[in-house]
């Protein structure tokens, strides 16, 4: 799913916290690099205009490559600390920092700032006095002033910190209501169109096999009885979303008889996992109406969900007609459910969930990967 630059996705989520990075390490490297230079800049700019030093080219070449020097240390060791932090933490550590929306966030992300500024520029001044020969410590030590402008530095730093997560706190905040009321609209375009085609299935019943039909409104009616309310939640767990899907699955299997089987596996832990609700039934509703009841002696649908790590995997695969299976009418079809679940992700996860269709040897199998999160 993801297309862009490599940079361009290291800066989306450069100061977000993540175990797992999608981007190359380089990628990361380079805008810090980028960003210490700039610094760099700006600060010897700053103060050789205020000192009155700024067209003479000696004083530039007494002060650039030292303070470079020191804010490019500066620049990697926040980033090595930053780093640190998200392989030492646990993952759910990490989820919890990342929905703080109060003075935590700041104070957190203020002390990490502060850390690196104080050991980058210790390194600095090691690395000055190994590349250009000098004590470095002790020049630095000997000016009041340069002593004076470092305390000014890391306190702007702190400042800095401070306001932009405040506006980063309140801009998360906007974008989460902002994304609730998206994934309702998704949602509520899949909803009429799974009501729809159950409906028209008892309707279907009724004209041949009566009693099938009232068993299948009965099953119908136990299913709306309780998950109504979980179509309405913006998340669910793995195991009530499966606990729908096999719901729905029962309702088939009084249609279809002999000609539907079903398995579901899922690895223990995997059933706390956060999901969004009616993600699993579309697809596997796409694996019956595309792929098996259009084949003579029907098939099986096999779901699975395991656990790697910090990741989410399920997969739903199919033995019925795969690619070969014809175009049948109705109000939405295999490419509806695909979309809407893929804009579904991308509004939730970003580029870290992604959705995979793909023809196997005996039908059809969709693979999809979700970042694991659970309750706190």
């Amino acid at each position: 799913m993801n297309s862009s630059h490599p940079l361009q996705s290291a800066w989306r989520t450069y100061w977000v916290l993540k175990k797992h990075r999608p981007e190359p390490a380089w990628a990361r490297l380079a805008l810090t690099t980028a960003l210490g230079l700039c610094i760099g800049v700006v600060l010897v700019t700053l103060a050789g205009l205020f000192s009155g030093n700024l067209g003479r080219w000696a004083w530039w070449r007494y002060n650039l490559a030292g303070n470079l020097v020191i804010c490019l240390c500066i620049s990697y060791t926040i980033h090595g600390i930053y780093r640190s932090v998200e392989l030492l933490l646990p993952e759910a550590t990490l989820q919890r920092i990342a929905g703080w929306r109060d003075w935590r966030a700041g104070v957190f992300f203020c002390m990490l700032g502060i850390s690196g500024a104080l050991l980058g520029g210790l390194l600095g001044l090691a690395w000055i006095s190994l590349l250009f020969q000098v004590d470095a410590w002790t020049v630095f030590t000997a000016q009041p002033r340069a002593i004076s402008n470092f305390l000014v530095i890391t306190a702007l730093i702190t400042l800095a910190n401070w306001v932009y997560w405040r506006w980063h706190s309140r801009r998360q905040a906007l974008q989460l209501q902002a994304t609730e009321s998206q994934l309702r609209l998704l949602q509520a375009q899949i909803e009429p169109h799974f009501l729809f085609n159950t409906l028209a299935n008892v309707q279907s019943l009724m004209d041949y096999d009566p009693p099938r039909a009232k068993a299948m409104l009965e099953a119908f009616t136990d299913y709306l009885r309780s998950s109504l309310g979980q179509l309405r939640a913006t998340q669910c767990t793995l195991a009530a979303e499966l606990d729908m899907v096999k719901s729905y699955l029962v309702l088939m299997h009084i249609r279809m008889g002999e000609r539907l089987h079903y398995e579901i596996k899922m690895v223990d832990h995997a059933g706390a996992a956060l999901v969004p609700p009616l993600l699993l039934q579309p697809l596997v509703e796409n694996a019956i109406r595309h792929g098996l009841e259009p084949k003579v002696d029907g098939g099986a649908v096999h779901i699975a969900a395991s656990v790697d790590g910090t990741r989410l995997t399920i997969t739903i695969e199919d033995d019925g007609m795969g690619s070969a299976a014809p175009t049948r009418p109705g109000p939405a079809g295999t490419g509806m459910a695909l979309e809407n679940i893929r804009a579904r992700l991308q509004t939730r996860y970003g580029d870290n969930a992604n959705i995979v269709l793909e023809s196997i040897p005996a039908g059809t199998r969709v693979t999809l990967q979700l970042p694991l999160e659970t309750l706190p």
